[in-house]
C-alpha cells in the first residue's frame, strides 16, 4: 500500500474549504482531467456511495467509493470496489484567523517504482488539490 500524505492552506473559510473539496457532485464539471465520470449511487446524511472514474499519473481507475462526513472537519473516502480496492484517502479541515488548514493522508493500492525517487501518484494527488484549493479561492 502506498502511503502519501501532505498539508495545504487555503485563503478561505474552513466551511467553503470543506463544501468544496467534499462536493463529489461536481468533480467532473471542475476536475475532468482527474474525474471523467462520477455516478452518485446513494447519499445519506453522513455518507454516500459513489463511482467514480479516477485518473491519477498516467493510470485510471474505475471505482466504488463510500464517503463518510463529519461536517466540516473531516471527510473520508474508501475504495469498497474496483480497481484500487481498500485504497482510502482521508480529508482532515483545521481553522485558524480565516484559513483553513487541509491535511491529506492517502493509502492507494497501486504499484509503484520502489526505484523511483519521485512518487508520480502523490504528485498527482497534489495537483489535484491544488486545483481544488484555486477554485476554492477564486469563488
Amino acid at each position: 500500500m502506498l502511503k502519501i500524505s501532505f498539508e495545504r492552506e487555503i485563503n478561505a473559510d474552513i466551511e467553503k474549504s470543506f463544501d468544496i473539496i467534499t462536493n463529489f457532485e461536481n468533480f467532473q464539471k471542475l476536475f475532468p482531467e482527474f474525474y471523467p465520470s462520477i455516478l452518485i449511487k446513494s447519499v445519506r446524511d453522513e455518507s454516500s456511495l459513489v463511482a467514480e472514474h479516477l485518473k491519477l499519473h498516467d493510470s485510471e481507475f474505475i471505482i466504488m467509493s463510500k464517503h463518510f462526513f463529519s461536517r466540516p472537519h473531516t471527510h473520508e473516502m474508501r475504495v469498497v470496489g474496483g480497481d484500487i480496492k481498500g485504497s482510502s484517502i482521508n480529508e482532515i479541515f483545521s481553522s485558524d484567523d480565516g484559513k483553513t488548514t487541509l491535511k491529506v493522508i492517502a493509502e492507494l493500492d497501486v504499484k509503484s517504482s520502489r526505484f523511483s525517487k519521485n512518487n508520480p501518484y502523490k504528485d498527482s494527488l497534489n495537483k489535484l488539490y491544488d486545483k481544488m484549493i484555486s477554485e476554492i479561492e477564486k469563488s
